[in-house]
């Protein structure tokens, strides 16, 4: 279901938008890594998607499932719902494990959709999977107003390693600080306007 979706979607978007990817290089062609992402409209999901060369399994809010329709589609897209205000322990794992297994994670670092980046919004749960997983952080920005024809311009950094918390007892404000660190490389990835 997530190739037939990605083959659909995009020409749709290469074709009704300006769509323009840099950096895409910067993914690691195999082994488990995280696309973290700003989240800013709700086509971000599939921009991402369409975007990225490999196989994504994204996060979700679990309410999202509570459709049946709905939560059988991101089902057979491979999506892993989340309790964004209280993250389940089954969750974590699951995550771990699509990395441990070499899977790419994406993830919005706000959570929810916003327009604009504050440090408080940063999720921490991001730093906990990446740690826990033994990945690194590969940090994305989207950038597009998403109108009939507009630039959608998707720009993909270098990733981030925290390689030394591998192992090690992490402290919720340690946590706290990689997810800000992450939330500054996705802002430094803002395309600059004259």
């Amino acid at each position: 279901m997530y190739k037939f979706a990605k083959v659909v979607a995009t020409p749709v978007y290469k074709i009704l938008f300006r769509f323009r990817v840099t950096g895409v290089e910067n993914i690691p062609a195999t082994g488990g890594v995280i696309l973290c992402s700003n989240h800013r409209s709700l086509h971000d999901t599939l921009v991402l998607g369409v975007a990225s060369p490999r196989h994504l399994r994204f996060m979700a809010k679990y309410e999202l499932w509570r459709s049946k329709l709905f939560g059988w589609l991101l089902t057979r897209l491979d999506g892993i719902p989340v309790n964004r205000e209280k993250p389940s322990i089954e969750t974590l794992k699951q995550t771990v494990a699509v990395l441990k297994e070499g899977g790419a994670l994406a993830i919005f670092l706000q959570g929810g959709r916003r327009k604009d980046f504050d440090h408080d919004d940063a999720k921490a749960g991001v730093a906990l999977f990446a740690i826990k997983g033994k990945v690194p952080i590969v940090p994305v920005n989207i950038t597009s107003k998403f109108r009939l024809f507009s630039k959608i311009h998707v720009n993909i950094g270098a990733p981030i390693s925290f390689e030394e918390y591998w192992g090690q007892k992490v402290r919720a404000a340690e946590l706290n600080e990689i997810a800000v660190q992450v939330m500054d490389a996705i802002v430094a990835l803002e395309p600059r306007t004259p």
